[in-house]
């Protein structure tokens, strides 16, 4: 089955983005067991070797790395379903699809370095604003044309 040049740009830049949240899920656990902090007494007892008792949510690094995976699925998430109504729809064309996943990527991979390397606001504001008017402009298209 072949694509339409519309599904084949949102197929695209979906599996771009799900793949750097993959990967960000990933960096969230190593630094988790780099830095020996566990956030569920079974996880502390595996890493500890058998102290259940040594749970710690509050790591720094550790919860910075977190807050920004969860950022990214807060807003990576919505955007791929819209992408995917805003293909299917017919309310842009493939070109279209293509201009709004490359903002949007970019917009998440800046907040991210943003986040990560703590640089001060409105760095990361704008960055995720960014994205967020990406989300916006691609539900509101799909409803105007629609209706």
């Amino acid at each position: 089955m072949e694509l339409s040049a519309e599904l084949s740009a949102a197929v695209w830049w979906s599996t771009i983005l799900l793949l750097k949240l993959a990967t960000f899920g990933l960096i969230v656990g190593f630094t988790r067991g780099r830095r020996g902090v566990s956030a569920n007494p079974e996880d502390a007892a595996a890493v500890t070797g058998g102290k259940p008792e040594l749970v710690k949510t509050t790591d720094v690094v550790v919860e910075r790395r977190r807050r920004a995976h969860l950022n990214d699925m807060e807003n990576i998430l919505p955007f791929i379903g819209l992408l995917f109504m805003f293909a299917m729809s017919g309310a842009g064309t493939a070109c279209c699809i293509s201009l709004v996943g490359k903002i949007f990527t970019a917009a998440r991979v800046t907040h991210t370095v943003i986040y990560l390397g703590e640089v001060p606001q409105p760095a990361r504001g704008i960055a995720f604003f960014v994205g967020v008017l990406c989300n916006v402009y691609l539900g509101v298209k799909v409803l105007v044309h629609l209706y």
